[in-house]
């Protein structure tokens, strides 16, 4: 999938703070997780508000981590949002590390 290194590459501190923010503001609305074979996803909220804060999240993310393969679907007749986090061998492990983002009770 790619040859970037695991590894998060922010350096302005602002930027840090803004990406934390949007971190624990996501993290708190997860209503489910799902393990991937090459990641995890994510079930938010069906607002559309969440479409949003999610895009707004990968754009900060594809600034400083550019190994992740990331995706919002929305579900039809206005179902829940997904962002599905995906990326090289050892990616559920730095998402655990980087993130807090575990497969712990997640669902298949």
């Amino acid at each position: 999938m790619s040859s970037s290194p695991l590894a998060c590459s922010l350096e302005d501190p602002d930027r840090q703070r803004r990406k934390h923010e949007i971190r624990t503001r996501l993290l708190t609305a997860v209503q489910e997780r799902r393990e991937l074979e090459d990641g995890i996803g994510l079930r938010f909220p069906p607002e559309s508000e969440w479409l949003t804060r999610l895009a707004e999240f990968i754009a900060i993310e594809r600034g400083c981590c550019s190994f992740l393969r990331l995706e919002i679907v929305a579900e039809p007749e206005r179902g829940p949002i997904w962002l599905f986090i995906r990326g090289p061998e050892g990616v559920k492990e730095f998402l655990a590390a980087e993130l807090g983002i575990t497969d712990e009770g997640a669902s298949s």
